[in-house]
């Protein structure tokens, strides 16, 4: 399996993200440093991160390479970088896991455990499972998702939901250069738990990854 990760250089709800000290090292390469089992890529616009994982003997485990340049932006969707990288480094018929860097507690033995999950389906999605009283909002009012309000059941009766986390996807290379799409016909939903699957989104979860670090 060979891992594909995006870092931008910017980052618009937390600033310097990616550059934040986390356990003794910026974000970005806190994460990379832990994935010295696999043959990770990164796709970055930023020629400091390129430059700084080139120079970083801990991460000689890593291929980075700068993104072009009708790329770069934030209307630019992860599926489209995934298929260039795909056809930049000629990658066919592969198992591949695309993750970001701002997920400081997945672990590589999650990796290890989801991509089992191939053996019996065509990509892997990880999730929060939610089993919670939701409801969606629609022009005429509210309207529940996954009860019926009139009968009050226990939560652990209900329906579960699954919530994509984006803490990574895992798919054969081949899915998305047919479909653009990293999840198959017959995806598996992987659960994954606090913390882990902790992403660091807005300045909340940065603070929050920072209390479970102490």
């Amino acid at each position: 399996m060979k891992i594909f990760v995006p870092i931008k250089e910017k980052s618009q709800r937390v600033p310097n993200k990616n550059f934040r000290v986390f356990q003794g090292s910026p974000l970005y390469k806190h994460t990379l440093k832990k994935l010295n089992k696999f043959k990770v890529y990164v796709d970055t616009d930023s020629e400091i991160i390129h430059n700084q994982i080139l120079s970083d003997l801990s991460l000689t485990h890593v291929t980075p390479y700068m993104r072009k340049e009708e790329l770069i932006g934030d209307e630019t969707s992860v599926c489209t970088l995934i298929v260039d990288f795909l056809s930049r480094f000629n990658i066919k018929k592969e198992v591949i896991c695309q993750l970001h860097v701002t997920s400081p507690f997945l672990e590589p033995a999650t990796l290890l455990s989801a991509v089992d999950k191939m053996q019996t389906h065509d990509s892997v999605v990880s999730c929060n499972a939610l089993q919670t009283r939701l409801w969606r909002k629609e022009w005429y009012g509210m309207c529940p998702v996954n009860h019926n309000p009139v009968i009050l059941q226990q939560t652990q009766d209900l329906p579960i939901l699954y919530e994509e986390n984006s803490l990574f996807y895992i798919f054969n290379s081949n899915i998305i250069l047919q479909t653009g799409n990293r999840i198959g016909n017959n995806p598996y939903f992987y659960e994954t738990k606090f913390p882990e699957n902790i992403d660091i989104d807005w300045e909340s979860d940065w603070d929050l990854a920072n209390m479970v670090k102490k």
